[in-house]
């Protein structure tokens, strides 16, 4: 803990900002892909 108050806090924040970005693009990511999923099982099994 004492090393991160230590640190740049410019540095520390878009660390965070980064960490936090890439998180979200990851759970839009995976919010797509089980729509389509779901999608294309409806289609399957529908007949």
């Amino acid at each position: 803990m004492q090393n991160l108050l230590q640190r740049d806090l410019g540095s520390s924040l878009l660390s965070l900002a980064v960490i936090l970005g890439w998180l979200g693009l990851f759970f839009v990511l995976l919010r797509i892909f089980t729509i389509s999923l779901k999608r294309i099982l409806e289609v399957i099994f529908k007949k």
